[in-house]
């Protein structure tokens, strides 16, 4: 295959991609909660083996011309949208409290926030806690830590804000990843650190942010505890208060955790205005009228009220409609443990607006059209200079 017809077929993949991420974004402007995407890359350049000080081969670019980028998947942007009063009773914001900055994964603890510095042994760390290392399937690997690369002689930050290593003059990543007695196991640009990374960002795409937790269930049969930041909900048939998917939202129990199977139901010979507290506890009207009651997995009047759960978003996946996975799972017994108490500020009568900036997603698309059409013309002329070669090159005139 020509390099460049490869570069320019992978650019025409990647930017329909990129469009479709986009008019989704586009698309949800108005839909409470939403939190646009952002596409993520991978870089394919043209490679060569050489040895590496460290024993083994390391991979170096050979010129400029690389096999062109592949769409590695859209990755959701929790920035806080406008919260906007509405005065609808159903309607309930999530305002988050977490710092922002930047933010990193550290092993045993999650997303925290801080910048990331060298600790004891040279490890990459946020508060003396050592940075976490994933492999290719998103798992940490226990017994690994990024470690200062001594070779480094680069004076940048030794993380970009992706988490990818900067390199100095003479190629040297600013981290090597190291077992628990010093020895490197793997270098960044190496094939025996394939998969490895470490995560570091921001408050945008890490950190621990408050949803409503949800019981979720599919068509396909599929059941579980899902989340969402929807905060315009809505009244079944049965007064059950459910998220924009009709999926009921689960109360929060005293323990902070979400009652599994429980439910909120609204009184319906309540005669107030508001439904929810400042905390999302039930309200009494004038003639003694709860506004609603929770009722536990049995059907039985329980404590309980209209809270949120804190998620590591760097665990989340989109489930559409708002709604997120937690960890890949939907299963109670292995989402409950990623969830903490919810620290978000609820803010009855109000939602969250969709963060979507319409001005910079309508750039982006015309920017990703205009570079289908020069990837596309690319591949036309490199589909006519086949075409020449195959035709008249050591063509003998007669």
């Amino acid at each position: 295959m020509i390099p460049g017809l490869t570069t320019a077929a992978a650019g025409m993949n990647v930017n329909e991609l990129t469009q479709q991420l986009l008019a989704n974004n586009l698309a949800n402007d108005d839909t409470p909660g939403f939190k646009a995407s952002m596409a993520e890359y991978i870089e394919s350049p043209v490679q060569d083996i050489y040895e590496s000080p460290y024993g083994g081969p390391m991979t170096s670019y050979v010129g400029q011309m690389g096999t062109g980028v592949t769409f590695q998947e859209g990755v959701p942007d929790f920035t806080a949208g406008t919260m906007q009063q509405t005065g609808r009773a159903l309607d309930v914001g999530i305002a988050d409290t977490l710092l922002s900055g930047s933010y990193a994964s550290v092993q045993g603890a999650g997303s925290v926030a801080g910048p990331v510095t060298v600790g004891a042994q040279g490890r990459l760390g946020v508060n003396g806690q050592p940075l976490a290392v994933y492999d290719a399937n998103g798992n940490v690997l226990p017994g690994v830590y990024a470690v200062r690369n001594p070779q480094y002689q680069g004076s940048a930050a030794l993380t970009g804000t992706d988490g990818a290593p900067d390199y100095d003059a003479s190629g040297n990543p600013s981290y090597v990843f190291a077992n628990a007695a010093g020895q490197v196991v793997g270098v960044p640009g190496q094939e025996n650190a394939q998969g490895m990374a470490i995560r570091v960002g921001t408050n945008a795409d890490m950190g621990y942010h408050s949803f409503f937790p949800v019981d979720y269930s599919s068509v396909g049969g599929a059941t579980g505890i899902a989340l969402t930041k929807d905060g315009a909900l809505q009244l079944d048939g049965n007064n059950t208060l459910v998220d924009a998917a009709g999926h009921p939202i689960l109360p929060i129990g005293a323990n902070g955790q979400p009652i599994v199977g429980g439910r909120i139901v609204v009184n319906p010979n309540y005669e107030g205005t508001s439904l929810f507290g400042a905390d999302g506890q039930p309200l009494t009207d004038a003639n003694g009228q709860v506004s609603y009651r929770v009722y536990d997995a049995n059907n039985n009047v329980v404590a309980g009220r209209l809270g949120t759960v804190d998620a590591d978003v760097t665990q989340l996946s989109p489930l559409g409609q708002t709604e997120f996975m937690v960890g890949n799972s939907l299963s109670a017994a292995s989402v409950l443990p990623q969830l903490r108490a919810g620290t978000g500020q609820l803010n009855p009568g109000s939602l969250e607006e969709s963060n979507v900036n319409t001005t910079s997603i309508m750039t982006q698309m015309l920017n990703a059209s205009s570079a289908y059409e020069a990837n596309q013309r690319m591949v036309q002329t490199e589909d006519q200079l086949m075409q020449t070669a195959v035709t008249d090159v050591g063509k003998v005139n007669s």
